[in-house]
Formats: C-alpha cells, sequence, structure tokens
C-alpha cells in the first residue's frame, strides 16, 4: 500500500458499488419509484458501472500507473447513477446511497489531488523512453539475389544466405555492417525480442530427440531462424549438423550452397568455393543451384 489514505477510497468505491446493484431492484419491487421497464434498464446499467467501479479499488489502494484517467471516468459516472439512486430509494436505503455518495465524492477528491502518484517517476519516464528510442532494422521486402520474399527485421535472406540492405525503422537511414546505432539519429538498432525468441526455440526442438531426418530438418529451419538475425556462424554450424543427419544427397547439397554464400558474405571465398566445388561433386545437375552462385561470386570479385 504506497498512500493508507487512499485505504479510505478505495473501500468506499465498493460499498458504494454493491449500493449501485442493490438500489434499482428495491427502486422497482420496494419502492416503486419507477417502472418495470425503466428499471430492468437502470438495474442493467448499474450493475455494468458498479463492476467496473469496483474493479478501480485495486488500482486506487495500490496507486496504479497509468490508472489514473480511468479511475476518475469511472469515479465521475458511478457518483452520477449513485445520485440518481438516492433519488429513488427511501428510508435506509436512502441514506446508505448519501453516504456512498459522500464516499465517492471524497474518492474522487482524493484521487485527484494524490494524482502524481498515479503517474511514472522520472526515472520511469526516461528509462521508457529509451525503450522507445531502441528502434530495429528493416529490410526491403525481396531479397536482391535470389528475389525470395523476406521479411521486415530480417539480417540476411534465409534462401541463399545474402546480407540484406538495413535500413532504420525509425528515420529510414541506411544502416551498414556491423553498426549497432544509426549514423543519422542515433536510435539503438536491436534484433527484435520476437525473433530471438523464434530462434531459441527452434534451438531448443532441435536439441531434442527425433529420427535423423527430422532432426535435420529442424537444424535446418534453425539454420534459416540464425540467418535472419545475422548470427552467420552458428548458422553455418547448424546447416553443418543438418548435413550430418540426413541421407540425401540433394538436401545436403542445399545445404552446403546456403552455407558457401554465409562464407562468402563473411570474406571466406576460399571455403565458399570448396563448399560450391563439393555440392556439385555430390550432385552434377545442381538442383542447389550451385553454378549460379559461383557465376555471381565471379562477377563480385571481377
Amino acid at each position: 500500500m504506497k498512500k493508507p489514505v487512499l485505504l479510505i477510497p478505495a473501500l468506499g468505491v465498493i460499498f458504494a458499488g454493491i449500493m449501485l446493484i442493490i438500489s434499482p431492484a428495491l427502486a422497482i419491487f420496494a419502492y416503486e419509484s419507477v417502472g418495470s421497464i425503466a428499471g430492468v434498464v437502470l438495474m442493467l446499467l448499474f450493475v455494468v458501472v458498479s463492476f467496473w467501479l469496483m474493479s478501480t479499488s485495486r488500482a486506487i489502494l495500490g496507486t496504479q500507473v497509468g490508472e489514473w484517467p480511468g479511475i476518475m471516468k469511472a469515479l465521475v459516472i458511478s457518483l452520477v447513477l449513485q445520485l440518481v439512486a438516492v433519488a429513488l430509494t427511501k428510508d435506509i436505503v436512502f441514506i446508505l446511497n448519501l453516504v456512498a455518495a459522500g464516499l465517492e465524492g471524497l474518492a474522487l477528491l482524493l484521487v485527484y489531488v494524490y494524482k502524481p502518484s498515479f503517474m511514472p517517476t522520472a526515472a520511469e519516464a526516461e528509462a521508457a523512453m529509451r525503450r522507445f528510442a531502441r528502434v530495429s532494422i528493416k529490410t526491403a521486402s525481396k531479397c536482391p539475389k535470389c528475389t525470395a520474399m523476406v521479411e521486415s527485421e530480417w539480417t540476411l535472406c534465409p534462401e541463399c544466405g545474402t546480407s540484406l540492405p538495413r535500413f532504420c525503422a525509425k528515420c529510414n537511414t541506411n544502416i551498414n555492417e556491423n553498426e549497432t546505432a544509426c549514423s543519422k539519429c542515433g536510435a539503438v538498432i536491436e534484433t527484435p525480442a520476437s525473433l530471438l525468441i523464434m530462434v531459441n526455440t527452434l534451438r531448443k526442438t532441435a536439441e531434442l530427440e527425433a529420427e535423423p531426418e527430422t532432426r535435420s530438418a529442424r537444424y535446418a529451419r534453425l539454420g534459416d531462424g540464425l540467418l535472419k538475425i545475422g548470427h552467420l556462424d552458428e548458422a553455418v554450424e547448424a546447416f553443418r549438423t543438418a548435413i550430418n543427419y540426413t541421407k540425401y544427397d540433394r538436401k545436403r547439397t542445399n545445404f552446403m550452397v546456403k552455407m558457401a554464400v554465409v562464407m562468402a558474405n563473411k570474406g571466406n571465398l576460399n571455403e565458399a568455393d570448396r563448399l560450391l566445388a563439393d555440392a556439385l561433386r555430390i550432385d552434377p545437375q545442381d538442383v542447389a543451384g550451385a553454378n549460379k552462385v559461383i557465376a555471381d561470386l565471379r562477377k563480385a570479385t571481377a
């Protein structure tokens, strides 16, 4: 309990909510101060508002940050209905509704006075601003090499392993390789949490016991995920593990071509050439497209 004085309005709104629930029924059946049809409508309205009002008691007692506007709105609306209940009831219920209205008025006053307690501190606001300043990257919708569709915030194409053009998601400035902040606006470049969670899930799934071909497919998906977030060395190891688990040559060559493109992106052209030559030796029909990658590499180094 951050503000003990707010215990009174917190309990007061619960009492007021209870009175809002019972008052329409008494007005219809005991005091006959309202007709049955109008009474049913009022009863439904009062019940909805009463539960809304009572739900604010915890927010009031705990001075929950950001809840001040909602609390004030609930108090104002319920206070109006409480005055209607005062007009519709008699005897002891009339007095109890007056007490409830008074407690709501007190709650309204105290919540208004303690408004700063429902607002974030300077340190919390600064931390929030820092989080908003951290933005991710965005990329083109197609890979510039293989034209495969790629998603925003991917670092490499999972189809061919090519580095994707990267732009700051805040100001659209081009982001160079290995940059951790935008050179124009200074926004920190971070890998989206959703991608990190996805890769972590793929990693755990790949490590589960299964048939060899299933393990191979899982490690291949892990390699694709690692490419998306730019973890090149780990992606190469994932594809190498996928190769070890599969017995199909064409699957091996497909993984080898992906590994070769990653090696080329890292500047290790000799290793890329070796992988591509091995892929062609295993599958002379070149279903995986090793010859195309070789031609692209030769063109890039010409």
